[in-house]
C-alpha cells in the first residue's frame, strides 16, 4: 500500500489516518502509565520520616526518568537509521512489541529495580518509533502545507495525552496501581495490529523525487556541508529542549505531589488540562500560521513563554499551577509544527528518518541528564521553586541563538 500522494496535502488519505491512529495509540499507552508511575515508585520507598521518603522518592523518580531517556536516545538513533534501511512499518511494529514488554514489567515489578528496567524498555520503544512516524508525516505532505501536516499529526499525541493521564490516575486510585499497566499491554497489542496496515519500505520516498530540500545544494560537495549544518543547528536546539524537559519533570512532580499535595487523580487532571489539552488547541493554528507566515517567526514566538516559566515558581494552589502551565503550553507549543516542518524542508526525503533519529537522539541526551539535575535542584531548594524555575528559563533561552542564525525555509 503506497502513500497515495494524489494531492499536495494528503492528511485525509487512508495511510495518514492510519499513521495518526498508530501515533495516538502509542502515545495513549505511554501517557496512561505516566500518572501511576511516580506513585508506584513511592510505594517501594519505606520509612517513617516524611522528608526522607520525599527525598528518596524524588531521587528514585529522577533515576527512572534518566534511564528512560537514555533508552529513548538509543532508540532514536537506532530507529532513525533502521527506518531508512529496513522500512518504517517494521520499525513501528517492533516498537509496539517492545512497549508491551516494558509495560508488562511495570505491572509485575517486585521491587524498584524492576521499575528501572521497565522504564528503560518502555522508553526505548518510544524512541525507536519516533523517527519513522515523523518521517512518514513528511512523506505525506508538500513543503507548502507541511506545517499543517505536522499540526494534524501532533493532534494524535496531544489528544491521547488529554484523557490518558487522567484515566491512568483514576484507575490507579480506584482499582490499584498495577491495573493501568496491564491495560497498556493490551493497547500495545492493538497498536501492533494497526501498524501492519501502514505502507512498506520507503514507497513514499520514491514518489517524492520532485521536491528539492531548501538547504541541500545540487552540488554533492556542498550538500554534505549544508546538511551537516542543519543537523548541527537542530541538534543544538534539541539538546537544549531535551535538557529543559528532563530538568522540569521532577521539579513539576515535586511541586504537584509534595508542595501542592495533589492526589493521584488531581495529578492526572492537571497534566491533562495544562499540558495536553492546551497543547492540542494550538496545533492546527500553529500549523496554519507556519505555512502562511513561515517557520522562523512562529518558532521565535514560542520563546515568549519564558517569563511564564519564571512565574510558575510563585503558584500556591493547583488552580494557579494549572493556569500558568496552560499559558506555557500554549505559547511554547504553538511552534511545534513549525519546528518539524522547518527541519524536513531542509533535508532530502530519503534522509528524513535518519536525520530525525539523530536530532531526536540528541534531544534524548538532554532528557537523560535533565532529570538528575532537576531532582537535585528540587531537593536542594524545596519547597521554594524559584531557583529551579530560573534554571529552566535559562536553559530554554539557550536555544534561541541557534534559531536566529538559521534562515527560514521559503514556502512556495
Amino acid at each position: 500500500m503506497g502513500l497515495g500522494l494524489e494531492s499536495s496535502f494528503n492528511y485525509k488519505s487512508r495511510v495518514f489516518v492510519v499513521l495518526w491512529l498508530v501515533n495516538f495509540l502509542l502515545t495513549f499507552t505511554v501517557s496512561l502509565v505516566s500518572t501511576p508511575k511516580p506513585y508506584l515508585t513511592k510505594d517501594f520507598i519505606n520509612g517513617s520520616d516524611a522528608a526522607a521518603v520525599e527525598a528518596a522518592t524524588t531521587e528514585a523518580w529522577g533515576i527512572i526518568l534518566s534511564l528512560g531517556f537514555v533508552a529513548s536516545t538509543l532508540g532514536y538513533f537506532l530507529g532513525g537509521f533502521a527506518a531508512d534501511m529496513v522500512g518504517k512499518r517494521l520499525v513501528v511494529i517492533c516498537s509496539f512489541a517492545v512497549l508491551g514488554v516494558g509495560c508488562g514489567v511495570f505491572a509485575v515489578a517486585p521491587n524498584i529495580y524492576f521499575l528501572f528496567l521497565a522504564s528503560f524498555v518502555e522508553m526505548f520503544a518510544v524512541g525507536f518509533s519516533g523517527p519513522a512516524i515523523s518521517a512518514l508525516a513528511a512523506d505525506c505532505s508538500a513543503r507548502s502545507s507541511r506545517g499543517m501536516a505536522y499540526g494534524v499529526l501532533n493532534l494524535s499525541w496531544v489528544m491521547a495525552q488529554v484523557p490518558a493521564p487522567l484515566l491512568g490516575g483514576f484507575i490507579g486510585q480506584v482499582v490499584n496501581l498495577h491495573t493501568p499497566f496491564f491495560l497498556a499491554v493490551f493497547i500495545s497489542i492493538v497498536g501492533m495490529v494497526f501498524s501492519v496496515l501502514m505502507q512498506g519500505k520507503n514507497a513514499s520516498v520514491k514518489k517524492q523525487t520532485a521536491e528539492t530540500p531548501v538547504a541541500v545544494s545540487s552540488v554533492s560537495s556542498k550538500q554534505s556541508t549544508s546538511l551537516t549544518r542543519v543537523i548541527m543547528i537542530f541538534g543544538a536546539t534539541n539538546l537544549s529542549m531535551g535538557l529543559l524537559n528532563g530538568f522540569v519533570n521532577p521539579v513539576l512532580t515535586g511541586m504537584l505531589m509534595f508542595r501542592l499535595n495533589a492526589s493521584l487523580t488531581e495529578y492526572g487532571l492537571v497534566l491533562s488540562i495544562a499540558s495536553s489539552l492546551v497543547t492540542g488547541l494550538v496545533q492546527i493554528p500553529g500549523g496554519k500560521l507556519a505555512d502562511r507566515f513561515g517557520r522562523k517567526p512562529l518558532v521565535l514566538f514560542g520563546f515568549l513563554c519564558i517569563p511564564l516559566v519564571l512565574l510558575l515558581a510563585y503558584s500556591r494552589t493547583l488552580l494557579d499551577f494549572t493556569l500558568i502551565m496552560s499559558g506555557i503550553s500554549a505559547v511554547g507549543n504553538i511552534s511545534s509544527p513549525a519546528i518539524s516542518a522547518w527541519m524536513t524542508d531542509l533535508v532530502p526525503a530519503q534522509r528524513r528518518a535518519s536525520v530525525f533519529g539523530v536530532t531526536q537522539g540528541i534531544n534524548g541526551v538532554g532528557l537523560s541528564v535533565g532529570p538528575t539535575v532537576g531532582s537535585y535542584a528540587w531537593n536542594s531548594t524545596k519547597p521554594d521553586a524559584t531557583i529551579p524555575c530560573s534554571i529552566a528559563a535559562i536553559i530554554f533561552a539557550t536555544a534561541l541563538p541557534f534559531y536566529l542564525i538559521l534562515k527560514d525555509s521559503k514556502v512556495p
